[in-house]
């Protein structure tokens, strides 16, 4: 008796708060995400993002989010016998968008 009044008042307390936790499909604005990466123009060579290609993204509505670096690492390595060679880190920024979803 004394094990369903417990479980009977859980039940109760939970429902609630599980009832206000369910997503629901028009609460929360829907976004579309994008991001513009540095290019690889040669193999092991890469191109910086042109500024002109950010300004394009900003005039279509998109908002920048954050700008990280974004590592190329690039091990060379030798034959077994000679020693390896060095690695060449190469830093560029990556820039990550939002905008609101169009319905269409």
């Amino acid at each position: 008796m004394r094990r369903s009044v417990l479980l009977i008042a859980f039940c109760t307390a939970a429902a609630p708060l599980l009832w206000g936790q369910r997503d629901r499909p028009g609460d929360h604005p829907a976004y579309e995400v994008t991001s513009l990466m540095p290019r690889e123009t040669s193999p092991a060579q890469y191109k910086q993002v042109e500024a002109r290609e950010v300004q394009t993204l900003a005039g279509e509505g998109w908002e920048l989010v954050a700008v990280v670096p974004y590592i190329y690492k690039n091990e060379e390595r030798g034959t077994p016998d000679m020693a390896p060679r060095p690695m060449v880190t190469q830093v560029y920024p990556a820039y990550f968008f939002k905008r609101l979803k169009v319905v269409r």
